[in-house]
């Protein structure tokens, strides 16, 4: 017997999916890199703001990782 084609479709698409996160994830850390070096560099009083809305992002986007593994 042949397996389910099915079977194999949503496991394609958990994969895509968990990758996905994962550079979405590499992304933010890449942004709050950035933004934490700009900051060094330019002076501004909306610079302490712009850090906790940078590591609020990647906050989110480690809990989207752990959601993805619990729900896939």
């Amino acid at each position: 017997m042949l397996p389910d084609f099915n079977y194999y479709l949503l496991l394609i698409e958990k994969i895509i999916f968990f990758i996905g996160s994962i550079i979405y994830l590499i992304f933010a850390i890449i942004v709050v890199k950035q933004i934490t070096v700009m900051t060094q560099n330019i002076s501004d009083k909306f610079n302490p703001i712009l850090i906790a809305f940078s590591y609020l992002h990647l906050l989110f986007s480690v809990f989207l990782v752990l959601l993805t593994l619990i729900i896939l």
